[in-house]
């Protein structure tokens, strides 16, 4: 019965589940430099193709609709994008990511037709400006959330730290404890949105810094999402609201932003119901979402994404977590 439910209304599936859509997939640096890599390419065998550009461990297949792997119809419709958005006078917001693989993100996200990734691409830069994205960029924590951040840190923990085999920025978020209720008392749903959304364009400079830094392309976030102790007490139509808001400003504004996922900690029922759901999906959305439950399911498929070193201790790495558990502002530290 739960599973017949719409998405937004489906108990312990919402959500990991409405996270696992409301996050990204491709971008990178306009100064990187294309690299060959046909050492790379040899040791992935005749049967894998591997992307100059792109780390040696980067798979596609023909026809996904890369930057400099796209067959004659995919260049044609690329072109005539970029041709209709010259006659509109309609430009992407200024960017370190190539034109080109802009125009590739929102193509691939609404699988090449020309007509509906215009029409998306020219509401996502309506509504930057509208929004005025690039300003609240520029504003610190504080002055985004309207509260002290510290708030935030203790009901919902999100931090960056290290990179996954690909280079790829990891993000890790817990979701466990987000009363959301308490916090809305500090602020406003609003502000929650717009925290999301400065949090989001910072780490699109994430991507782009580690494409310098790795001198290949790197577009993409891996999302490491701790389910421990989520409870169906903590789905409220508040919650709802803000997952469904946050899962529409990833996959309108941020598309083709989304490496990997990886839910850890899964509730038994969430497990259970993801067995039915990747049925749901295409096969390149199913590669792209694990759902997991405790340390012997999951170190090891961290580790299968992320090098040791770089993996947060919490989940079975040797990096150090970076990540400091806050208490609520005003309150004392325990000595």
């Amino acid at each position: 019965k739960l599973l017949r439910l719409p998405l937004p209304l489906a108990g312990d599936v919402v959500c990991p589940y409405l996270i696992m859509f409301s996050l990204f997939g491709s971008g990178t640096s306009e100064e990187a430099k294309e690299k060959t890599r046909e050492t790379g390419a040899e040791a992935k065998g005749k049967d894998k193709k591997v992307h100059s550009r792109y780390h040696p461990d980067f798979e596609f297949k023909d026809g996904e609709g890369y930057i400099g792997f796209l067959n004659e119809k995919q260049e044609a419709a690329m072109k005539s994008l970029d041709a209709k958005l010259k006659r509109t006078n309609l430009e992407p917001p200024p960017s370190p990511e190539e034109r080109g693989q802009t125009l590739c993100r929102f193509l691939r996200a609404r699988k090449f037709d020309v007509e509906k990734a215009y029409t998306m691409l020219k509401e996502d830069i309506e509504w930057r400006k509208e929004k005025g994205v690039e300003a609240l960029k520029n504003k610190s924590e504080k002055e985004v959330l309207q509260c002290d951040p510290a708030l935030l840190r203790h009901y919902l923990p999100i931090w960056h730290q290290g990179v996954d085999k690909q280079n790829n920025p990891v993000v890790y978020k817990k979701f466990g404890n987000f009363e959301i209720w308490k916090v809305t008392k500090e602020t406003t749903l609003e502000n929650l949105v717009d925290y999301h959304l400065w949090q989001m364009e910072h780490y699109m400079d994430l991507i782009h810094e580690n494409t310098k830094r790795y001198g290949h392309l790197v577009e993409t976030l891996t999302m490491v999402i701790d389910a421990k102790d989520w409870r169906l007490s903590l789905f409220t139509n508040e919650s709802t609201k803000f997952l469904y808001r946050i899962s529409k400003v990833d996959s309108n504004h941020f598309p083709e932003r989304l490496g990997r996922l990886i839910v850890v900690n899964a509730p038994y029922v969430l497990s259970v119901a993801w067995k039915v759901i990747r049925g749901w999906l295409d096969p390149k959305t199913q590669q792209k979402i694990r759902i997991v439950r405790g340390p012997e399911e999951y170190e090891p498929v961290l580790k299968e994404i992320i090098e040791e070193g770089e993996l947060c201790d919490e989940y079975g790495g040797k990096a150090k977590c970076t990540y400091t558990p806050a208490g609520l502002p005003g309150e004392k530290e325990s000595s």
